[in-house]
């Protein structure tokens, strides 16, 4: 046998190496408290069939009382580890001290007891006990290598100890005979005893990792089982999900289209027989608008599962103003008396996203407009300490108890059974719950009483840095577009949305020229006597196409000129993480807006690229 066959190896972990001795305590247990039960029992028994037999022991010697004695003493040190073998045995270091207890009660009393039996008999009726006690040890106690060796060699030292100083009783020659017999025999079967139970200890330890690599892959499975069945349960979730939305969208989306059908057809009518036509473009327009607000909050919601936030100092004073200019028409309309709360300085700034912020007041605002039949809806604010919480208040339906907990799920509305389109699809509260969970160190909580109106708060840090003022209108200023001298190519492979736009920039100023597909711009490319001041097109068109292959063919014929701006727009629901790869500058803008917002958009970014050129200029 190699001697590596002979070593047990500890596990390398001191976490799993208590692991073990914890299960291997667990597992032996009832076989431990049982082997120390019997054997007792047997020693009580033995012990009060040798009562009637002391008379052979020498009267002179007087070891009658100490032989009592004797055994009860062992009787009372083995009964110990039966009465103590409570659930703390499941330490292994506690059920080896109680084995260890029972095993020198059993031990000692038994080489006391080879002592007191005259000749040959403490040879043939207490030697097999010290032999049981070896097999008790070796197998029935199953202990481990290293508590063996040590228990054993306890033993055998005091038995050898036993033998040399005080033999068991007989003539010389008997003595010697069974000095030179019994001196070899014990520490011989203790040997293979401890030889047995290194394979039994490493078999444990095997088995130990398996059932513990089971235990394991058997978690893995069932965790693995359980993320397949949530999984699935969110699919069918969402399938529902989907398929309400589908429900609603084409019930909301359908009537608006049907609405402008019939105003078109009656405007026709009345232009055919003369009359003015204003209140149905109105209506036209308004329901136009409806449409393009049910995709943009479409369009909001799905940009934030890819949007990183960019966090600067803000000017509160001056969003909040912009939110109230954005919706004082819309609010007056509606006879609801928008106004910001009235304070004798201005909000702090804050440290925020200003366009995921000003979403999501906006979103606070237009719901709160929506959901408001008189009364009105005011926009405040209040500085908790480091903390400033900005407010919408209105005077609408309120929210009762049951709506609580559903009101920030998409497409859910309150009082809309009949799907009224002049208020959404039902996402715009769960836009602003996602946006704040997306912003750092900010928060939101509502509060509301049905039937008298509804607060909701959203908290951001106060900034100490001073705003910077970006392009934007920061004290509620009317930005008017204009594109005067800009010449752009606009291309678009839908002929009604290229003509739109072409007509939408051109009433703005801009020399347009337009095109369905790059062979549409083969005549502009072959005179470069003006180079194009923006390049406008859709990201997909017909027959494969992109938008970014049309720019990128355009800047590379003018490359000579530099690098041309372009602004995308789209109708899909796409993020800037497509346009990763392509150079900058450039935009991305959606169909879905309003054309004055697009407008604006385009002009401002116009506006922004020819300062930037103006200043690298002046630079060199």
């Amino acid at each position: 046998m190699r001697s590596s066959g002979l070593r047990v190896r500890r596990f390398s972990s001191a976490a799993q190496e208590r692991a073990f001795r914890w299960d291997y305590a667990r597992r032996f247990s009832g076989q431990r408290r049982l082997a120390i039960a019997i054997f007792t029992a047997l020693w009580i028994v033995f012990s009060i069939r040798d009562f009637p037999r002391l008379n052979v022991l020498d009267p002179a010697h007087l070891h009658h009382n100490e032989l009592i004695l004797l055994r009860v003493a062992a009787a009372i040190g083995m009964a110990i580890p039966v009465l103590f073998w409570t659930p703390r045995a499941l330490d292994e270091r506690w059920a080896v001290g109680l084995l260890s207890v029972w095993t020198i009660s059993c031990w000692f009393a038994t080489l006391r007891m080879l002592q007191f039996y005259p000749g040959d008999l403490g040879w043939r009726e207490v030697y097999p006990v010290l032999m049981l006690c070896l097999f008790v040890i070796f197998m029935a106690f199953r202990l481990r290598v290293i508590t063996a060796a040590w228990l054993i060699g306890v033993c055998v030292v005091s038995y050898l100890i036993m033998l040399y100083f005080k033999p068991v009783g007989g003539s010389v020659e008997l003595r010697m005979e069974s000095v030179a017999a019994h001196a070899t025999m014990v520490p011989l079967m203790s040997v293979v005893g401890v030889l047995l139970s290194i394979p039994l200890e490493r078999a444990a330890r095997r088995e130990f990792m398996y059932r513990r690599t089971l235990r394991a892959a058997k978690a893995r499975v069932e965790a693995a089982s359980r993320a397949v069945n949530e999984q699935n349960r969110r699919m069918q979730e969402l399938v529902k999900e989907k398929e309400r939305f589908f429900s609603s969208a084409y019930h909301d989306i359908q009537q608006p289209l049907a609405a402008i059908n019939l105003f078109i057809r009656s405007a026709r009518t009345r232009i055919r027989d003369g009359y003015a036509v204003d209140r149905e473009l109105d209506v036209i327009e308004e329901t136009a608008s409806d449409i393009l607000d049910m995709f943009k909050d479409i369009q909001d919601y799905s940009e934030l599962g890819s949007y990183v936030p960019h966090v600067v100092s803000v000017d509160t004073h001056g969003l909040l103003t912009e939110v109230f200019e954005q919706y004082r028409e819309t609010a007056r309309l509606r006879g609801i008396d928008l106004r910001i709360a009235e304070r004798r300085r201005y909000p702090p700034s804050i440290e925020t996203d200003r366009s995921l912020f000003k979403r999501s007041v906006s979103n606070l605002v237009s719901n709160a407009i929506k959901n408001t039949s008189s009364g009105g809806v005011v926009l405040g604010w209040v500085q908790l300490n480091e903390r400033l919480r900005v407010d919408v208040w209105d005077t609408g339906i309120g929210i009762a108890p049951a709506h609580r907990d559903a009101i920030f799920s998409e497409y859910y509305q309150i009082n809309n059974p009949g799907r009224d389109r002049s208020k959404g699809l039902g996402l715009g509260l769960s836009i602003v719950h996602r946006a704040i969970h997306i912003l750092p160190e900010h928060s939101m909580s509502f509060a509301s009483v049905e039937g008298r109106g509804s607060r909701f708060s959203l908290y951001a840090t106060v900034s100490a840095s001073t705003p910077a003022v970006g392009a934007r209108a920061q004290n509620g200023d009317v930005y008017t577009p204009d594109l005067t001298g800009t010449f752009m190519l606009l291309c678009d492979d839908e002929p009604t949305v290229l003509e739109g736009l072409r007509r939408l920039f051109s009433n703005a100023g801009a020399l347009v020229y337009a095109a369905e597909s790059m062979a549409g711009f083969e005549a502009i490319l072959a005179d470069d006597s003006r180079i194009p001041d923006l390049i406008v097109a859709d990201i997909r068109l017909r027959d494969g196409a992109t938008g970014k292959e049309v720019a990128d063919q355009i800047r590379r014929h003018f490359a000579w000129a530099g690098v041309i701006p372009v602004a995308f727009i789209t109708g899909e629901l796409l993020s800037d993480h497509v346009l990763r790869d392509f150079p900058k500058p450039f935009v991305l803008l959606r169909k879905s807006s309003a054309p004055k917002d697009l407008l604006a958009e385009i002009s401002r970014y116009v506006t922004a690229q020819r300062k930037m050129k103006f200043d690298l200029a002046n630079d060199q």
